[in-house]
């Protein structure tokens, strides 16, 4: 049987944690008893210098009352977060085995940074999907790992993109993976149309990562960069792009048109 990323959570005393200005950034707090509301948010590092109130909410815009039990999620901010946050945002995480694939033209390229690139397109009315590492042009095969709802009803995915399905991954190309709530990290296989590639992550860039972590806080989703691939036993060997991971995409348009 497999379990939901809050059944892991309160099986190992973990309350997740996230903030309301930034998308997919969550800590993951240690605790085998319920917290109080400060308690956590000193926890989770996110206590203002300047002294500005924040609270905890939950992911209807409601203010937490009580304590917070490990196996719970709550966003962290001076004001509550955009509607459905978290329920639409761990879409994935909650139906393990729900994979959403998608064929979609490339209409719009942003950058983040001067070495992070986000491709978009639309996947239905109302819905667009953006995938790390791909320019503007083209269609493409990508598999869509989560998902959250704008403000302005809009639904926003992030996911990969895969190639044929002999060799789905070539050197150079930029994938994401799952950090939490599995042994192990994989990626979709349009051989068995699950996720069944087995990821291993250079020893060197996994110790970077897990330093990265502690300073920055986990992260539910690590961005990677294909090294190689094996066809014989459809697994890849992988660095973290940290950049990636712990960066996101700018929301200013350089080509394309909207």
């Amino acid at each position: 049987m497999r379990l939901t990323a809050d059944a892991l959570s309160r099986m190992s005393g973990k309350i997740k944690v996230g903030h309301v200005e930034l998308d997919d950034y969550w800590v993951f707090v240690d605790s085998q008893t319920p917290l109080v509301e400060k308690e956590l948010i000193r926890r989770a590092g996110m206590l203002p210098r300047d002294g500005t109130m924040v609270r905890c909410f939950r992911g209807d815009g409601s203010i937490v009352t009580g304590t917070i039990s490990p196996g719970e999620t709550v966003i962290i901010g001076s004001r509550p977060p955009p509607t459905e946050r978290i329920e639409i945002s761990e879409s994935c995480s909650e139906k393990p085995d729900a994979i959403r694939t998608h064929s979609l033209s490339v209409l719009w390229s942003r950058m983040a940074g001067s070495k992070r690139s986000y491709g978009s397109g639309p996947i239905g009315r109302g819905q667009v999907i953006h995938i790390p590492g791909i320019e503007v042009g083209g269609k493409i095969k990508a598999i869509e790992v989560s998902r959250h709802l704008r403000p302005n009803g809009t639904v926003h995915a992030k996911g990969y993109r895969i190639r044929g399905s002999e060799s789905p991954f070539e050197p150079g190309d930029v994938a994401i993976v799952r950090s939490t709530g599995t042994d192990r990290l994989t990626l979709f296989d349009p051989k068995t149309g699950t996720n069944s590639i087995e990821v291993t992550i250079l020893e060197n860039s996994l110790e970077a990562t897990r330093r990265a972590e502690k300073e920055r806080g986990r992260r539910d989703l690590w961005t990677i960069k294909i090294l190689s691939f094996d066809k014989s036993s459809r697994s890849v060997l992988a660095s973290v792009d940290r950049a990636y991971t712990w960066g996101g995409y700018s929301r200013r348009k350089i080509t394309g048109e909207c």
